[in-house]
């Protein structure tokens, strides 16, 4: 991948600015647990962002975006002017569009529905704008990286001995034999062993996948090599 993979993009160091002068709330980077915030405050899971505060929004996986899960957008006055949802992946947006889309148009207000990447870009412009804007934005399962991103990010890096404290686990009480527990406990304020469990069968069937594609792989390569030897041979018989 190259320059051209990149998608759409905010310019962060030219908004960041304006938006921090205003007192705007932007978001800055996002990974497949949760959201970086422009002030540097990282959010976990799903978030719903408004022009000056942002909320965790409890919804589990892209089918849980429904009319019912976005009942708080719908409730606010003065009404916002634009809704951007945020669905994870371009693979999931038009059963979304479908279960959303009606009512949106119910209560008049205008939906942008898009991958969270490029909803990101969206809601940063529009707030720093001064629209009134509020955001859904789901984390995508699977991030996919341009080589420009790919380079900025490891201009970031630090070595272990130069960060006080790991950034995924950081106010964790660091349960690393399941971290599910702890992430669950601060969004929903109380234990919730069935929401860890639903988080632990969605781990385990991403992990399968992954899997699989690796054994799919390994099992092309060997067919691969196999062909080459074989056609080495007919080569040396002739």
């Amino acid at each position: 991948m190259g320059k051209s993979d990149v998608q759409m993009q905010t310019r962060v160091s030219f908004l960041t600015k304006d938006m921090n002068d205003q007192k705007l709330l932007g978001i800055r980077g996002f990974s497949s647990v949760g959201f970086r915030l422009m002030d540097d405050t990282f959010l976990y899971g799903p978030i719903a962002a408004f022009p000056k505060t942002c909320l965790s929004w409890r919804v589990l996986t892209p089918d849980d975006i429904t009319p019912e899960s976005l009942q708080l957008f719908f409730m606010l006055q003065p009404k916002i002017d634009v809704l951007v949802v945020g669905v994870g992946e371009r693979k999931d947006l038009d059963e979304v569009r479908k279960r959303v889309a009606p009512v949106c148009k119910e209560h008049k207000i205008g939906l942008e529905i898009m991958p969270t990447e490029d909803a990101i870009s969206i809601f940063n412009y529009m707030n720093s704008e001064m629209r009134y804007v509020a955001a859904a934005l789901y984390p995508p399962r699977e991030l996919h990286v341009s080589d420009y991103q790919y380079g900025r990010a490891l201009s970031y890096l630090q070595s272990w001995d130069e960060i006080e404290e790991h950034p995924l686990l950081a106010g964790l009480s660091q349960n690393l034999h399941n971290p599910a527990v702890d992430i669950v406990k601060r969004l929903w304020g109380e234990n919730r062993p069935d929401i860890v469990s639903k988080i632990g069968q969605i781990s385990a069937k991403r992990l399968e996948e992954k899997a699989e594609h690796i054994r799919e792989g390994r099992a092309k390569e060997s067919d691969l090599l196999i062909e080459e030897e074989n056609e080495k041979k007919r080569i040396d018989e002739k």
